[in-house]
């Protein structure tokens, strides 16, 4: 399994203190130039405490940085007017290696859809974290309201379909 992962899903998931619990995920784990200089460089440049967390997630070679080798489908993703550019890389990186894109974001969601990319939001690496028995059920809820307390938005019917994915793994 590979996971491609934007900019959101890793923030959250470092300040729910669930990022270094990747590591123990079995495949590759990949983060795109852009979403790099979003998270960890940006994120320095504001003294936020996720971005050394996922700066030390890079370094031990949790996620290595992943480059598009083919620029026809992110120049076609570009073209999205609400696609944010970093997205667009995410979403064109998992179509070329053959990955799963990790985005929260609708429209991120929506072109995954389109294009017939796979994809999975931040509750999904919750259910991947429950399934490979680094984290309990109620770790993940407990995650989950640290993620929202954090500024991490979803609204009440997603948040009920949360918690049902999480009790139904």
């Amino acid at each position: 399994m590979r996971l491609v992962f934007n900019s959101t899903p890793l923030i959250y998931l470092a300040k729910a203190g669930l990022l270094p619990l990747l590591k123990d995920v079995p495949g590759e784990k990949l983060i795109p130039e852009s979403v790099k200089g979003e998270v960890v460089d940006k994120g320095k440049e504001k003294a936020a405490k996720d971005a050394l967390i996922v700066e030390r997630a890079i370094q031990d070679g949790t996620f290595k940085i992943g480059r598009l080798q083919k620029e026809e489908l992110f120049r076609l993703l570009s073209e999205i007017p609400e696609l944010h550019p970093a997205d667009a890389e995410v979403l064109a990186l998992a179509k070329e290696v053959g990955g799963i894109a990790v985005v929260d974001d609708r429209v991120a969601r929506d072109a995954a859809k389109v294009y017939g990319i796979e994809h999975g939001g931040t509750a999904f690496i919750l259910v991947i974290l429950i399934t490979h028995g680094l984290i309990t059920k109620e770790k993940a809820k407990s995650a989950l309201e640290d993620m929202i307390s954090s500024g991490w938005r979803c609204s009440a019917e997603q948040y009920s379909k949360i918690i049902r994915m999480i009790e139904g793994v």
